[in-house]
């Protein structure tokens, strides 16, 4: 229908084209045909017309048939696509007409080219997103479909084929296995048969990456995960005893394990074991294998075997059996000698040191069970030359102290070991026991301690030493070798204790040497004294008590405060310090002071031993420092002793110092004349008064007119805190040509506490001449 939809819009063209065709052609086609791909983006510049009779016109370009699938720039001509065509759905040629107005028209063919694509795997998204997962059991058949891949191609209508391809095969937790392929037509997924699926050599799971492509190369690609699940298809399998046959003895006690059966299935699966045929003479535990005798295997007895064949039959729980059949072989024995069970066991027996010659120490209890056969004692080997103080009775077996040498604990061994064997005399091949008797010598307290090391000089030691400190370590020794010595103090002495064990000495109470309830020096006295007190020493040393400085100096006060003012005396006295240092001893106690000045107070203040005065300098409140200082100064004084090290202490001494009005103010002159024309206006200056005051505050002064000639109603007036005369009232020089005013100047202020009493004042005498 698509083709028949195109051979019309053709001929239609193609008349319109035939009805214009005596016109000459005046429009260009810049490419014609164009062949457009499938995907190609829309926008994208397809060709471009041209007309010069309408170049540069806004509307001079346009499409006589109508489409809304590419358009053409009113203006410029240039032809562009709306939208992406797909070749497999959309109309593969177009004719579009090119119109400028004008007589001639042009056709332009624009053809879709198909373009390859690649396959889509998305059909199964599990698939294309690596999640696609399935079981099989390890016994799945050959070549019997598993899984299909499912994929899609736009271009399979145009011919195009698809071919499937296993990429990568993973196995685990065994690697390397492949197992697995694919068809290359329809993609089934099936075994192959290369490796077979064994669950118990460990392939328990496979990754596989199948990839689907095209013609063109394109390809999609997805990944299945394959689960194996286990069955079971496994015999058990036996471990075989050497030569398939095991031994025992006729005297095997009943109950005891014979053997011990293993099978191994491959499938991790449970086992049980069972005899093929009714057993009389073993038990078989059908959990372990493990096989016990159930009656005697005594050779004496006639209706007893010298070999017994077992047929045993191992089945796991999916009833996979096999067999195993082994021989058991009984061997002849004879009667052991009997020895005492705490003789085989090894005795241990603890004689003391003084034990006297030939004395009895143990007896070996052993006979031989056969009638008339007896039993010989003799020693194997021994250690620390045991013989010598040790000797065997060969026909009883009795162990006994030789008479010489003594046996001594400070200097011999502690231990001494006897192997002893019993067996038949004169017996071939000889039966024997064997046994080990071990000796422990016993200490006997028979030696005093001896004090060793007792410090033959005085110790010296400090009162700020740490309680706990050591002072000296006591020793002691005792030839008991075992016996451990101990120590005391003998008396009460709070200050010091002593390790009872190690002999330790140190101090035990805070030492002050200072304190009158103190000794200052202590002899202590030792007892060393060994583990019963059966024996002891004593010993002495002396110990000396050394002062420290440990007290810093001790003021009667801390910090001082004064109020002075500041026309008081040179060499005045502030104040005498009352210091004292509570060490015993000089120099810890003897006492300095020392003043700490800044550089605005150093020549102001003066420390004689304690005692704080004023100089050489006087006391002075104004100077714009000291103001900045609030009239105080701050001094220090460090006390201190002169012990090693140095301790002090810190007075702090604050002096405010009061203002007091010294000074009167001054002028540079005591009389002024000032000249002012007559014709000058109302508050014209006429002069100013130019007064000082050197006390704080500075220059603070008021004026006041007190007396003088100022005219009726009077010419001028006074501004009372600059000292500016200025014109009151208008001036006639023919009416008076000179004024005398006088001038009091007092100052203000100038005290710590405002007192009327205590201004200073000052007089100028001012003269004005009328110009």
């Amino acid at each position: 229908m698509r083709e028949t939809r195109l051979n019309m819009d053709i001929c239609k063209v193609l008349l319109i084209c035939t009805g214009f065709s005596h016109i000459g052609a005046e429009i260009q086609i810049l490419i014609n045909p164009v062949n457009l791909p499938e995907n190609l983006l829309p926008g994208t510049q397809l060709s471009r017309a041209y007309d010069k009779d309408v170049a540069g016109k806004a509307d001079a370009y346009r499409f006589l048939n109508k489409t809304k699938d590419f358009v053409i720039n009113a203006s410029s001509g240039v032809i562009t696509s709306t939208k992406v065509f797909n070749y497999e759905t959309d109309p593969i040629r177009f004719l579009l007409i090119v119109d400028t107005g004008g007589l001639v028209r042009r056709v332009l063919t624009i053809n879709i080219v198909d373009v390859p694509e690649p396959p889509d795997c998305t059909a199964d998204p599990q698939f294309s997103a690596g999640t696609a997962a399935l079981e099989i059991d390890e016994d799945y058949p050959l070549f019997q479909s598993i899984y299909r891949v499912t994929a899609t191609d736009e271009d399979l209508v145009h011919g195009d084929r698809l071919t499937y391809t296993l990429e990568t095969q993973i196995s685990g937790p065994q690697k390397g296995a492949k197992s697995f392929g694919v068809d290359a037509v329809n993609g089934i997924v099936s075994l192959k048969g290369e490796d077979t699926l064994d669950f118990d050599r460990g392939y328990h799971v496979f990754q596989l990456t199948l990839r689907v492509t095209d013609t063109a190369g394109l390809f999609c690609q997805g990944t299945i995960i394959i689960q194996i699940r286990n069955i079971n298809d496994e015999r058990p399998q036996f471990e075989a005893f050497p030569l398939d046959s095991i031994n025992v003895t006729e005297k095997t006690p009943i109950g005891e394990i014979v053997a011990r059966l293993r099978a191994i299935d491959r499938d991790e699966d449970s086992i049980t074991y069972a005899f093929k045929t009714q057993q009389e003479m073993f038990g078989l535990d059908p959990s372990t294998g493990i096989i016990t005798l159930l009656q005697p295997l005594n050779l004496d007895n006639p209706n007893n075997s010298r070999t017994y064949s077992l047929e045993i039959e191992a089945k796991d729980s999916g009833n996979n059996t096999s067999t195993y059949t082994f021989t058991v072989l009984v061997e002849s024995v004879d009667d052991p000698i009997f020895c005492d069970s705490s003789f085989l066991a090894g005795v241990s027996l603890s004689v003391r040191e003084d034990v006297p010659g030939a004395a009895f120490i143990y007896r070996i209890l052993s006979r031989d069970p056969n009638p008339g056969q007896e039993v010989e004692f003799l020693i194997l080997n021994s250690s620390s030359n045991a013989t010598a103080y040790f000797a065997l009775d060969p026909w009883n077996g009795v162990i006994s102290k030789t008479i010489e040498p003594l046996l001594d604990y400070e200097t011999n061994p502690k231990v001494f070991q006897l192997v002893i064997a019993v067996r038949s005399r004169g017996k071939r091949p000889v039966q024997s026991c064997i046994g080990t008797v071990t000796v422990h010598i016993q200490n006997v307290n028979d030696e005093s301690p001896v004090v060793t090391s007792t410090p033959d000089a005085p110790i010296h030691i400090y009162e700020n030493v740490p309680v706990g400190t050591k002072l000296v370590t006591l020793t002691a020794t005792d030839k008991d070798r075992e016996d451990l010595v101990h120590y005391e103090l003998i008396g009460t002495h709070k200050e010091f204790s002593i390790n009872e064990d190690s002999g330790e000495v140190s101090t035990a109470y805070p030492l002050d040497y200072e304190d009158v309830g103190t000794p200052k020096s202590w002899v202590l006295r030792v007892r060393a004294y060994d583990n019963q007190r059966a024996h002891s020493t004593t010993g002495t040393f002396t110990v000396i008590l050394q002062d420290v400085n440990d007290n810093p100096p001790r003021c009667s006060r801390d910090i001082y405060t004064i109020e002075l003012a500041e026309n008081i005396p040179v060499e005045t006295l502030l104040v005498s310090l009352a210091c004292a240092d509570k060490d015993g001893t000089f120099p810890s106690n003897n006492i300095t002071y020392h003043l700490i000045t800044d550089p605005f107070s150093n020549e102001t203040f003066t420390l004689t031993n304690n005692e704080l005065k004023v100089g050489p300098k006087h006391l002075d409140s104004d100077n714009a420092a000291f103001v900045g200082m609030h009239f105080k100064y701050t001094l220090f004084v460090k006390v201190s002793d002169g012990g090693s090290p140095v301790l002090s202490t810190i007075i702090t001494v604050i002096v405010r110092v009061i203002r007091i009005n010294e000074m009167t103010p001054t002028g540079t002159t005591s009389a002024f004349t000032f000249s002012i024309l007559e014709n000058r206006p109302v508050d014209t200056l006429v002069g100013k008064l130019t007064f000082t005051d050197a006390d704080w505050p500075f220059n603070n002064l008021k004026y006041t007119i007190v007396g003088g000639h100022l005219g009726t109603p009077p010419k001028f007036y006074l501004e009372p805190y600059t000292g500016m005369i200025k014109l009151l009232d208008s001036l006639d020089r023919e009416t008076e040509s000179q004024y005398k005013i006088v001038v009091r100047i007092t100052d203000l202020d100038n005290d710590a506490v405002p007192d009327p009493l205590s201004q200073r004042t000052a007089t100028a005498q001012v003269t004005v001449n009328i110009l």
